[in-house]
């Protein structure tokens, strides 16, 4: 392929000016914004923390990202430029993720390491905008470390926005794979159908596999039950990390890291099934808005809901959205701005910000 290393050396070429054209566009100008990418202390390592926002006594969004190792950071910078009017947004790259990854190395983790460092975040975030509201925003599995944080920190959050809740992990991957079985046979998608043949008792007995769940993630992906509108969806991600101003060339290559990958892929298949029994029945303390895609087959809306039905708080919302799948923002920006801005910002406890320490 005599066309790759042109194609590289133009790609090269390209960066810079995608990165100075994304700057220019999300730029802050005024006394009390803040733009900042750091590597705070947490859990005893460097982790990679950014924070933005045009006014910072406006509330904190703390985004806590899926995957396991995913993360939000790179793609971030095309959904949102109206929220950081309304909020200061702040985006952790977790243990084994993106920029922290390439810091630190690939390391151990597990689910209440993740909190903790939730935890530890949040408190360094409670001193330095003290009084300032904080609201947790879950994606997937960010939204099993933000129940776990609701539930050890009740006083710290003053409302909580689910997007793909994470529930019942069994339940959840049997219905995925018989929903995805039964598209790709009406769609006549035979190399898929035979595929999922391979492992029809999926997730039971000893299917539940690395191998297996990229199986079904792939035919997820294939027939757009994670983007509705695409199967492209990974490529558009990763164009929009390589638009990225906050992600040099090696922090990028994370996001393709093998081993880092395994290492979650692990992780996750340890700690999912164990979710529903720990967290199902929590009480939180604020209120809550759970937001489920009717395509997002990743996190299936019955299930989300099922849990969602077992959760004590005082006022909570169940969204389905037809036209959605599992990335959110990234299918339906409009109904997000929409969301933050007019429906959970004005839903907030009024509080008096002190001066933050900035």
């Amino acid at each position: 392929m005599p066309w790759v290393l042109p194609a590289l050396f133009a790609a090269a070429a390209a960066r810079p000016l995608s990165q100075a054209l994304v700057n220019r566009r999300r730029r802050l100008r005024g006394p009390r914004t803040i733009s900042e990418l750091t590597h705070p202390i947490i859990g005893g390592i460097p982790q990679a923390v950014q924070i933005r926002g045009q006014d910072v006594t406006n509330p904190i969004l703390l985004w806590l990202h899926g995957g396991p190792g995913f993360p939000m950071m790179p793609f971030a910078h095309a959904v949102q430029s109206a929220w950081e009017h309304h909020y200061t947004i702040v985006h952790w790259d977790q243990r084994n993720s993106g920029k922290t990854l390439a810091r630190n190395g690939v390391g151990a983790g597990s689910l209440d390491r993740h909190v903790e460092d939730g935890l530890e975040l949040s408190q360094q975030l409670r001193q330095r905008f003290p009084g300032v509201p904080i609201i947790l925003v879950g994606h997937s599995w960010g939204t099993a470390i933000a129940v776990e944080m609701l539930r050890r920190a009740p006083d710290h959050f003053a409302a909580y926005l689910a997007i793909g809740q994470v529930s019942d992990f069994i339940a959840a991957e049997r219905y995925g794979y018989e929903r995805v079985s039964q598209e790709a046979q009406q769609l006549g998608a035979r190399r898929i159908v035979k595929r999922l043949q391979r492992i029809s008792a999926y997730p039971f007995g000893n299917t539940l596999t690395p191998d297996a769940v990229s199986q079904v993630r792939s035919a997820y992906i294939q027939l757009r039950f994670m983007h509705h509108r695409t199967r492209f969806v990974m490529a558009r991600l990763l164009w929009l990390a390589f638009q990225s101003p906050d992600y040099s060339w090696r922090e990028l290559a994370t996001l393709l890291n093998r081993r880092a990958g395994e290492a979650s892929m692990s992780m996750a298949l340890q700690e999912l099934p164990t979710i529903y029994e720990r967290a199902r029945g929590a009480q939180i303390d604020c209120p809550v808005i759970m937001v489920a895609g009717a395509r997002d087959l990743f996190t299936p809306t019955p299930v989300a809901r099922q849990f969602f039905d077992t959760l004590e708080a005082p006022d909570k919302e169940f969204v389905e959205m037809e036209n959605l799948a599992h990335v959110g923002p990234f299918e339906d920006a409009a109904f997000f701005d929409t969301l933050l801005i007019e429906r959970l910002k004005p839903s907030l406890r009024d509080e008096e910000p002190t001066q933050p320490c900035l």
